[in-house]
């Protein structure tokens, strides 16, 4: 799913669209609710979005060599797992 925010300016074209909603390709939502920061998963409003980037900074963080060292150990205990 893909959202578009679009400013139509003119009447044909915003019957069209409705054309398309009444075919279910599309759905027009009348006033967005969210600012898209771009994440996966559902919408975010941009205050929670700026909430979840402060905890973020906050949060204690490992080095890329701690990192990829816990990765590769839960990627083996992955593997073993999917056998």
């Amino acid at each position: 799913m893909q959202t578009v925010t679009l400013q139509i300016t003119n009447k044909s074209a915003m019957k069209t669209l409705h054309e398309l909603e009444d075919k279910n390709l599309v759905r027009i939502v009348k006033s967005p609710r969210f600012e898209s920061p771009s994440l996966p998963g559902e919408p975010m409003d941009i205050s929670a979005f700026q909430t979840w980037i402060k905890n973020a900074e906050k949060a204690p963080s490992i080095s890329l060599k701690d990192a990829k060292s816990k990765w590769a150990s839960q990627k083996k205990q992955l593997q073993r797992l999917s056998k």
